[in-house]
């Protein structure tokens, strides 16, 4: 099997998709939860819920949206 290289210093878009929701998420929840939902609210539930919804991200961008193109080597 050929190794293949990105044309590029971008990650994939899934890669991408993903980590950027996760810090998003995990700030609003953090901002939100302690008047919604008080027993789930702190830090360690925060990013618990903001990996959770990164990662949920990633598999439906990953579904919908195309990778950047790879060069065999």
């Amino acid at each position: 099997m050929k190794l293949a290289t990105q044309l590029s210093a971008f990650p994939t878009n899934k890669l991408m998709t993903g980590a950027g929701v996760t810090g998003i998420v995990t700030a609003a929840w953090a901002e939100v939860a302690p008047n919604y939902l008080p027993a789930l609210a702190g830090p360690a539930m925060s990013v618990l819920v903001g990996a959770a919804a990164g990662a949920v991200v990633g598999v439906v961008a990953g579904y919908f949206v195309p990778d950047r193109v790879n060069e065999p080597k």
